[in-house]
């Protein structure tokens, strides 16, 4: 597995998670997206807040109603739930093989709600260290990509291309979007091949693999959420470039209010109050600044 993710820049691990250990996360996801509907209906945006219908199918519903613009939905899953699937073991499991013994999740989650037929939620392909900035290309991030729903080339699964975590970053700019746009056409240099996943398969893919989806053809929201790791900090030994890259990536997203956890070995693993708490005064710290 090692040398498919070092010649290919990600791997697919089969039921990694027990589909019954999302089902903590998709519930919490389903009492905000109620607290969405129910907002929405006060203010008169929609006309039903559609509280039949399952997982998947009631925010497409109110995306119907009324077009919702989103490209991620972090904040309403913050909370025990996602610390719970951060520290799952069958993430830290196929981590351990690509970071080494002492693995952390570097403070960086989405949760993405890929609505049906919208462009907004479609993600060209780009690599992660476009968006991070050029400073982080010599960094090694891994981000879980972990599908709520199955996904397929209909309802928007990603596409990689094999072997571009050996290439240059590629200049790049946002557009109007916010996408990530290549100067370059990626597509000349390696085919993108989709990668269908069933509910508890999960991606491993680094920050320097060209990924991207599609739009969403179906009539349901596509829910995943992708988790972002790195080695521990202090714990590893490696080349001034990379460690200057990594400093650069913990740095930044600190600066953003988001902090690092350790997951497995070396170090102090954080209850989720203990991560609230450290996130809470990271933020008093920087309204004060």
């Amino acid at each position: 597995m090692n040398d498919t993710y070092t010649r290919d820049g990600f791997l697919l691990v089969r039921q990694a998670i027990p589909p019954a250990d999302l089902a903590p996360l998709r519930a919490c996801i389903e009492r905000q997206v109620d607290i969405y509907a129910r907002d929405m209906l006060k203010r008169g945006k929609i006309d039903s807040s559609r509280a039949e219908l399952p997982f998947g199918q009631r925010l497409a519903a109110l995306h119907r109603q009324n077009e919702i613009r989103l490209r991620n939905w972090d904040a309403p899953v913050y909370g025990p739930e996602l610390h719970a699937l951060i520290h799952h073991p069958g993430i830290a499991d196929a981590l351990e093989p690509h970071l080494g013994p002492n693995v952390s999740f570097n403070g960086d989650y989405h949760l993405r709600p890929k609505m049906p037929d919208s462009e907004l939620t479609a993600f060209p392909l780009h690599q992660d260290s476009q968006y991070y900035g050029k400073a982080s290309r010599h960094a090694h991030i891994i981000t879980v990509w972990i599908p709520l729903v199955d996904v397929d080339e209909v309802n928007g699964c990603l596409y990689l291309i094999p072997g571009s975590n050996s290439w240059e970053l590629i200049d790049s700019k946002r557009d109007n979007n916010e996408n990530m746009r290549s100067f370059e056409d990626v597509e000349a240099r390696g085919t993108p091949v989709p990668a269908p996943m069933k509910m508890g398969d999960i991606l491993l893919f680094s920050n320097m693999t060209f990924h991207g989806s599609k739009v969403n053809r179906s009539a349901q929201v596509r829910w995943s959420i992708d988790i972002r790791y790195c080695r521990t900090h202090g714990a590893y030994s490696a080349p001034p470039l990379v460690k200057e890259s990594e400093e650069f990536m913990r740095a930044k997203l600190e600066r953003t209010g988001r902090l690092p956890m350790v997951v497995r070995g070396a170090g102090k693993a954080a209850t989720y109050a203990e991560w609230k708490t450290a996130l809470d005064a990271l933020k008093r710290r920087q309204r004060a600044a």
